[in-house]
């Protein structure tokens, strides 16, 4: 189907931001492959920032095109709706529409009716997208290879150039974080005879430590442990409420900031 002239005078104005921005900006990306389960999605434009923040942009410029069955697509750190001053003004309720954490854009002038919140997406996730980025990137530059405007291709292929830069230095760097946490976890199972021990479950255990100290709740309560219930060791002197619980070795001292 045609594109019309109000969608394009959109992209356009993404074009336009990204370029301002100094950021790679992309139209119509193909999320993922086939092998991965994906590749039947397309995000109408998506942009990656120099620190490989992705921003992913659904344009839809009626009302009967946001009542549409067409998926869409929210994949990126940030994600955004892009609409019309009309379409705005017409809906009521956002949530029939779009998920809460959806910011929404109005006309060229990307007028922001309501932010985006950031969401925590994973590697796996961010590397599929420097993928779907670079391989439309490239399909385009493709385009413009036979065009009449050499400069626009030329354009295109540095910034395509840069984006396998960034990309195979990301990857080098997600390798490495990789391997770190494989010896993490292997040495301080081994360690601590902890079978079964993972950085993801001991981050969420030290996550709500955390919250709990700040609460004062994790330390000694009533002469217990929080951590493993057992009673404090008693002397002449009475318990004795140390940093460190004897039986568990949980850490009980106060919360002390230290970053």
């Amino acid at each position: 189907m045609a594109k019309t002239k109000q969608t394009i005078a959109l992209e356009d104005a993404l074009d336009r931001k990204a370029r301002e921005n100094r950021e790679y900006g992309c139209r119509e990306i193909t999320i993922g492959f086939r092998r991965q389960g994906h590749g039947d999605e397309i995000v109408d434009f998506m942009t990656m920032d120099a620190r490989s923040v992705f921003r992913c942009y659904e344009l839809k410029v009626s009302l009967a095109d946001l009542k549409s069955e067409a998926k869409k697509s929210w994949y990126g750190d940030y994600n955004y709706l892009l609409t019309t001053g009309e379409v705005f003004r017409a809906v009521e309720e956002w949530e029939d529409y779009i998920p809460p954490f959806v910011g929404i854009l109005t006309d060229e002038t990307l007028t922001v009716r309501r932010k985006a919140q950031r969401l925590g997406i994973d590697g796996e996730q961010r590397e599929m997208l420097k993928d779907s980025l670079i391989r439309s990137m490239f399909w385009k530059m493709n385009d413009f290879r036979d065009s009449a405007d050499p400069e626009a291709y030329r354009s295109l292929k540095n910034d395509f150039a840069r984006l396998q830069e960034r990309f195979e230095a990301y990857r080098l760097e997600t390798d490495r974080r990789n391997w770190v946490l494989e010896d993490y976890e292997r040495y301080y199972a081994l360690n601590h005879q902890l079978e079964g021990f993972s950085a993801e479950n001991d981050a969420k255990v030290q996550r709500s430590q955390y919250f709990a100290r700040k609460k004062g709740e994790f330390c000694w309560r009533n002469n217990r442990c929080p951590s493993c219930g057992n009673s404090a060791l008693i002397n002449e002197n009475g318990p004795q409420l140390t940093d460190f619980c004897p039986f568990c070795g949980a850490d009980l001292r106060h919360l002390r900031e230290v970053f």
